[in-house]
């Protein structure tokens, strides 16, 4: 089977320095209570590592016992949350990305009220909704425009949401009389790489993208290649291959913006290693 990997995948600039910031707290403190909040980036084989190496989760301020060093995750987390960690006693260290950050403080700083575009329950759009003293609508859909008052509104998009959908949104809150003032946050990371997924799946049989299935990003790069009609599968590792693959020849392989190098190369070589399409 042959492989062809599309040209930007893997790690984004703002993982990179998540994880960087991650590794030196732990290195650097030994022996204290380190916690970090949510996951750090949504990539199971990252958390596990950290857990591993003596890290904390958590999911709540609550949880905290002993107050001790909290790393924030990288899609960062609302205000109320961030005070009441701070409030016990906790020294946080701040890993949410620079775009998440530009994001919250339009949230703050608008003098309209706010519509966030993203996927409902997702840690940014959380982290997002919390940054705004008034109330924040999460609009995930068109359809989840019916319920809106027609008006002036600013929006904040999610930094993985899907574009298509988004200018869906646009184009169907501008019919029903509702005005976005659009700050468009879409990490310039994900758009580069849903355009090489889209020029790979142009030229391949099928599209494997190597990511944890609750990345947001990950998930929009199966999208992306199944909206130029290219079969497209999400797998977690070598081992979670599903068996149709191998049923094609030239296979482009891609990876969302949280997974490893070694793990998308490993998925790399268990696949080079199928012949005329026999496991």
């Amino acid at each position: 089977m042959k492989v062809v990997l599309a040209n930007n995948l893997g790690f984004c600039k703002g993982v990179e320095r998540a994880l960087k910031i991650a590794e030196e707290v732990l290195l650097e403190n030994k022996g204290r209570k380190i916690y970090f909040y949510g996951e750090i980036v949504h990539n199971a084989l990252v958390t596990d590592n950290f857990r591993n190496s003596g890290a904390l989760m958590i999911k709540s301020p609550e949880e905290i016992e002993e107050p001790g060093i909290v790393i924030i995750r990288a899609h960062g987390i609302q205000d109320e949350e961030r005070k009441k960690l701070t409030d016990r006693g906790n020294w946080i260290v701040d890993c949410t990305c620079p775009v998440v950050l530009k994001g919250q403080r339009l949230v703050r700083e608008s003098e309209r009220p706010v519509i966030v575009l993203g996927y409902k329950g997702h840690s940014e759009v959380i982290s997002l909704s919390g940054s705004s003293n008034s109330s924040v609508i999460v609009v995930s859909s068109p359809q989840d425009l019916d319920d809106i008052a027609p008006g002036k509104y600013r929006g904040v998009v999610q930094t993985t949401f899907s574009i298509p959908v988004l200018n869906e949104i646009i184009e169907t809150g501008s019919k029903k009389g509702i005005e976005i003032e659009l700050v468009n946050t879409i990490c310039r990371a994900s758009i580069v790489r849903r355009t090489c997924v889209e020029n790979l799946a142009g030229n391949v049989d099928a599209v494997v993208v190597v990511g944890d299935r609750h990345s947001a990003n990950a998930n929009e790069l199966v999208a992306a290649a199944k909206r130029r009609g290219c079969p497209s599968f999400l797998v977690e590792s070598e081992d979670s291959i599903p068996n149709e693959v191998f049923a094609y020849d030239i296979i482009g392989l891609t990876a969302g913006a949280s997974t490893p190098c070694s793990q998308y190369l490993k998925v790399k070589e268990r696949l080079e290693s199928i012949d005329n399409g026999q496991q």
